[in-house]
């Protein structure tokens, strides 16, 4: 197999011999690079007849080769982004005598015409283009196979078609080009490539690249670029009087650019794809993690574009068709986007509430349909009073009344500071932007509204509606962080950058990002909730229950977006979120779904299902030496469904203080956030 380095510099020496590459050949070619020898300068070509190099009217250029890019591939080297040899049809121009306008323009216009006609083309470039190519750089082609203002490359059919015209003053420019194999898979983490500058009109400079090479604009294309990049080559050109060219001479092959290795894995990628397409069309979000290293092995939102679309240039009408969709596919909604996070906040107000000593795994509140707080009524999601509940049943029947009554009792700032040691209000730390969301304190609400967190807003705060919001990442994130119990694991998308040899270039190994040292019996009493939620009678969340492990999890079901003026339009969303094996986690996940206009959803209705579907298939289709599904199998015994004891019911009156007089009208900004939440 030939390598990389050598093989481009022979599709350079002989641009019209070789055919397009099909991308698997390609991906072959970019992975099977010989030792570091490939890397040497060639050895120098025989020398030019001495009266072709001492004519003043002969040419010798030297310019850059530019380098293919690196991959971007998942854990096990499945590509999400590679290249692929294109062709452009390119005017060859020889020397014209007399090189009058008239006559440089008729022999474009005749060539490009033939073109056009043979190909079904409307090909074109300027006359003043045309003309200054030929006055400064007609030693070299020029490109007119467009769409648009980029350089596209021809078909493979249209290659064929081509043959005829081709040493008639038309040639076939290779170029490199960016390709994404799975198209729209992961397209908001990958990213997609731009092309760089045009190329010079002017005269030609030592250094002048052969062809345009791409630059990335968006995601891990753009947070890796300068690795991405590999480093030009040089070569040596010798044209006669007469334009013809006599003589080339690599001096320097061009070396690939670096590999960037993901921690994501295809199969639960697509998977978590699949399902979102078919259950959350309008809207949704899948994260699925390494519990033990932090490891993002899916992120999926939905709707996705295609990143071909942007290869070499989107047009302007499909760009702005994608920005101004409604359903918004350029938003990688999993982690650029923010939401309440409705139920499965719970968790982290439990875990606050029983750390803090104000309440225990035995604490009883009345479950009513309502719970009074000043002159404002709080009301649970169910319609029916369900008796004294502890704080496992209130999990796994995900009571709103119990939740405000334990947080009250606890206070906010126990509430406040365990969200913020489960990473609420804070980025996750991905090497491409994402939403930090938020998390209030009494700080932020004093300085906004002129107090500090009331007991209504304490109450929805512990039901993760109101001002906390977050996205489906930091959800996971929270959930591994609870099945680890000790440690929060940093987030991590990209396991290392190796160069085409593959050598490490750079690491990123799991890292702790905190200690957050979880009391066992507070986070025991959660967990044994949150496996009730699945496994037990009445748990909101049996929909997600699969044979192949025991999942610990929370639903989650919250209002989004509220038109008081309009209740029609209101949107509401659905969450599930939880880890598996219960009793020796692996697999951390999250899952939100948005609600049409008007739509009544449920997180175990909705979400649930989803996380079934999901990792159904992980377990089914898995390799059977695959190490997560290994380390997920060999498990202790699995958790027995105990909701344990329940004290008799402490008084809600004795948890309530008397009504704050009203805070001024707020304003702007965050005062009308929450006054459009909460009617203050």
């Amino acid at each position: 197999m030939i390598g990389l380095h050598r093989y481009f510099a022979l599709l350079l020496l002989v641009p019209f011999a070789l055919p397009p590459l099909a991308a698997q050949d390609l991906a072959k070619v970019e992975t099977a690079v010989p030792a570091a020898a490939d890397d040497a300068p060639l050895p120098p070509q025989p020398s030019v007849a001495a009266s072709v190099l001492t004519d003043k009217n002969a040419r010798a250029l030297r310019l850059s080769i530019p380098a293919p890019r690196g991959q971007i591939v998942d854990r096990n080297g499945i590509p999400f982004a590679q290249n692929k040899v294109v062709y452009y049809l390119a005017l060859n121009f020889p020397t014209l005598k007399p090189a009058t306008p008239e006559r440089i323009l008729a022999f474009a216009h005749e060539r490009i015409t033939s073109a056009n006609t043979l190909l079904g083309k409307t090909w074109s470039l300027p006359d003043a283009k045309l003309l200054q190519h030929y006055q400064y750089r007609r030693w070299l082609p020029l490109a007119f196979s467009t769409i648009g203002p980029h350089i596209a490359g021809l078909t493979e059919e249209e290659l064929e078609k081509v043959k005829p015209l081709l040493d008639q003053g038309l040639l076939l420019q290779p170029a490199y080009m960016r390709f994404y194999p799975k198209h729209s898979s992961a397209c908001h983490l990958i990213g997609y490539t731009g092309m760089t500058r045009p190329l010079p009109l002017g005269v030609i400079v030592e250094g002048d690249p052969l062809f345009q090479e791409p630059e990335g604009r968006s995601g891990l294309e753009a947070k890796f670029d300068a690795r991405l990049k590999g480093t030009p080559g040089s070569i040596n050109l010798l044209f006669d009087p007469n334009g013809k060219e006599l003589h080339r001479e690599i001096l320097r092959n061009p070396v690939p650019g670096h590999n960037v290795v993901t921690t994501l894995d295809y199969n639960m990628q697509s998977y978590a794809e699949s399902a979102l397409k078919r259950h959350a069309s309008r809207g949704g979000a899948m994260v699925i993690m390494d519990v033990r290293n932090g490891a993002v092995l899916a992120m999926a939102s939905n709707p996705m574009f295609d990143l071909n679309d942007f290869i070499p240039g989107i047009p302007e009408a499909e760009f702005l068709a994608l920005n101004t969709n409604v359903l918004t596919p350029l938003l990688g909604r999993a982690f650029q986007s923010a939401y309440p996070p409705a139920s499965t906040f719970k968790i982290v107000s439990a875990l606050a509430a029983l750390e803090s000593g104000a309440v225990t795994s035995s604490t009883a509140f009345d479950c009513d349909t309502v719970f009074q707080i000043g002159d404002r009524a709080f009301h649970n999601h169910s319609k029916n009073d369900e008796g004294p509940m502890n704080v496992i049943t209130a999990i796994k029947r995900s009571c709103n009344t119990w939740f405000y009554q334990a947080g009250l009792a606890t206070g906010s700032g126990p509430v406040v500071a365990m969200a913020q040691r489960m990473g609420f209000g804070e980025r996750t730390g991905l090497p491409i932007s994402e939403e930090p969301g938020f998390m209030p304190t009494d700080a932020i609400t004093q300085a906004k509204l002129g107090h500090k967190i009331l007991g209504g807003d304490l109450a929805n705060i512990c039901i993760g509606q109101g001002m906390v919001l977050a996205s489906p990442l930091q959800v996971a994130q929270c959930m591994a962080t609870l099945a680890d119990g000790t440690n929060m694991p940093q987030v991590r998308l990209v396991q290392q950058v190796q160069d085409v040899h593959d050598h490490i270039v750079d690491a990123y190994p799991p890292a702790v990002r905190r200690r957050v040292d979880l009391k066992p019996d507070a986070r025991d009493a959660v967990i044994r909730g949150m496996v009730a939620v699945v496994s037990g009678e009445g748990g909101t969340g049996h929909n997600a229950a699969i044979k192949h492990a025991q999942i610990a999890g929370k639903t989650g079901t919250g209002q989004w977006k509220v038109y008081e003026d309009n209740p029609d339009k209101n949107r509401n969303l659905a969450w599930f979120a939880g880890f598996l094996p219960a009793n020796n986690p692996v697999f951390s996940f999250a899952v939100l779904y948005e609600g049409s206009p008007g739509e009544r959803v449920g997180g175990g209705a909705i979400a649930a299902p989803i996380v079934e579907e999901v990792f159904n298939k992980i377990y089914e289709n898995a390799p059977p030496d695959d190490p997560l599904i290994a380390a997920s199998k060999d498990i202790p015994k699995a958790i027995e469904v105990d909701e344990g004891t329940t004290d008799g019911v402490t008084p809600a009156a004795e948890q309530v203080a008397p009504p704050p007089p009203p805070p001024p009208e707020p304003k702007r900004g965050f005062g009308g956030f929450l006054k459009k939440l909460f009617g203050r």
